[in-house]
C-alpha cells in the first residue's frame, strides 16, 4: 500500500509524538491536556489569549524549554481541546514548553503576538532556562527561525521551513497564497536574517524539492546546518514520523546530541518506506535513467514478488523509459538477476546502484548516497 500525501501541499499534519497518548478520563474528555495537567498540579504555567494567536507556557523544569509554533493543519483545526504542537512528547520528556498556537493561517504576522513575545523576552523568561530550542514545521518552521532573534544562543530545528513570504525577498515563491497576502513589512519578517544569532539552526528539508530548497539556501550564516531528508517532499516532519524517527531526532536536537551523521543514520529507517521508494523512482524516471529501473525493481524483490516494483515498472513503461514489461521469469532467473544486482531490501536499494554511480558525474547523480556504517 502506497503512502498517500494530502492534496494540500502547504500542510503538514505531523505531530512530534509518534506514540499513542493515554486516553483522557471521561471528565476531562473535552479539556485540552495542558489544562488537565494544570488542574492536576502536574504542571504550572499560563495561557495568554491574543486573538488570532495564543501563548501557552507549561513549566516543568529549568533545564530545557522547547518553543513550538503551530503549522497550517493546526491553525485550521477548530477543536477546543487543542494542545501546542508536540505537547505530549515534550511532557513525557519532562521539558518545559512555550507553545505558540495559531488560529488563522497568517504566518504569525500579528502585532499582538510580536508585542507578547518581546514582553516575555524582556521579562527574562528565556533566560530562566539552561537551553532553549525553537521548532516548527512549514509555517511553524518559518516562525521558529524568525523569532530566534529574541533568544540569542538558542537552537532551532525547522522542518521544511519558509525563510519568508515577503514578495520582495522571495518573488519566486508561488505557494501559500494566504501567507503571501500578509503584511511582511514589520519585524521578524525574514527567518534567514533573524536566526543569525542562534547557536545552531537545523534545517530539515528534501534537497530534491526545489521549492523548499530555495528557502534553505537563503540561510547562509555559519550556524545554518541543512539536514537532507531525501524524497520526503514538503512534509519532511510527517515523513520522519512515518519512519518512526521524528521523536528521536527531536530528542537529539534538544539535548545537543544531533549531528548530520546521526541524522543520516536515523534516516536509513525510512529507505524501505513506499513513500521513499516512490520518490526515488520518480526521480529516476524524471532523469531518464533507464538503466536504474531494473536495479530498483530487483532490489524490491522483482515484479512477481512486489506490487510496488510492478507499479514502478509500469510507470517507467508509461513514461517511455523502458519499452515493455519483460516476460515472467522463473525462480532461477530471478535469483540470478538478484545476485547480479546485489543484495535485496535496504542494502539492495542503495548498494545495487554503486556501479552506475561510479559511471556518472557528480552533477548527474539521481541522488547523493549516504555512506554506510
Amino acid at each position: 500500500m502506497l503512502v498517500r500525501l494530502d492534496a494540500r501541499e502547504d500542510e503538514d499534519e505531523a505531530d512530534l509524538d509518534g506514540e499513542p497518548s493515554e486516553p483522557p478520563a471521561p471528565s476531562a474528555a473535552r479539556a485540552p491536556q495542558w489544562l488537565v495537567d494544570f488542574r492536576s498540579n502536574s504542571g504550572r504555567g499560563f495561557y495568554q489569549s491574543l486573538g488570532d494567536h495564543a501563548v501557552l507556557l507549561a513549566e516543568r523544569s529549568t533545564d530545557h524549554l522547547l518553543v513550538s509554533f503551530d503549522n497550517l493543519s493546526s491553525a485550521r483545526d477548530e477543536a477546543m481541546d487543542r494542545n501546542p504542537w508536540g505537547y505530549d512528547f515534550v511532557a513525557r520528556n519532562g521539558w518545559s514548553q512555550l507553545g505558540v498556537l495559531a488560529f488563522r493561517p497568517s504566518w504569525f504576522r500579528d502585532e499582538a503576538l510580536f508585542a507578547e513575545m518581546r514582553r516575555l523576552a524582556d521579562a527574562g523568561l528565556f533566560r530562566r532556562f539552561r537551553r532553549v530550542t525553537m521548532t516548527g514545521t512549514s509555517m511553524g518552521g518559518y516562525a521558529a527561525c524568525a523569532f530566534a532573534s529574541l533568544v540569542p544562543g538558542c537552537d532551532v530545528i525547522a522542518f521544511s521551513p519558509q525563510s519568508t513570504l515577503s514578495k520582495k525577498l522571495v518573488p519566486w515563491e508561488q505557494r501559500f497564497s494566504i501567507g503571501r497576502k500578509a503584511d511582511w513589512s514589520g519585524p521578524f519578517a525574514d527567518g534567514a536574517e533573524e536566526s543569525r544569532g542562534a547557536r545552531k539552526v537545523w534545517l530539515v528539508y528534501d534537497p530534491h524539492f526545489d521549492a523548499d530548497g530555495r528557502h534553505v539556501r537563503r540561510f547562509d550564516a555559519p550556524n545554518a546546518i541543512p539536514l537532507p531528508a531525501r524524497y520526503s517532499g514538503h512534509k519532511s516532519a510527517l515523513f520522519l514520523r512515518r519512519a518512526g524517527i521524528l521523536s528521536t531526532i527531536m530528542r537529539q536536537a534538544v539535548t545537543d546530541e544531533l549531528t548530520p551523521a546521526s541524522f543520516q543514520t536515523a534516516c536509513r529507517q525510512g529507505r524501505n518506506m513506499p513513500w521513499f521508494v516512490n520518490g526515488l523512482a520518480n526521480r529516476i524516471i524524471e532523469r531518464r535513467r533507464a538503466g536504474l529501473i531494473p536495479r530498483l525493481v530487483a532490489a524490491l524483490g522483482g515484479t512477481e514478488a512486489s506490487p510496488l516494483a510492478r507499479q514502478i515498472q509500469q510507470r517507467a513503461i508509461k513514461a517511455g523509459l523502458i519499452s515493455r514489461s519483460p516476460r515472467p521469469r522463473r525462480g532461477k532467473e530471478r535469483r540470478a538477476e538478484a545476485k547480479a544486482s546485489g543484495p535485496t531490501g535496504e542494502a539492495g536499494i542503495w548498494e545495487g546502484f554503486r556501479a552506475q554511480e561510479r559511471a556518472d558525474t557528480p552533477a548527474d547523480l539521481p541522488w547523493q548516497p549516504m555512506a554506510r556504517g
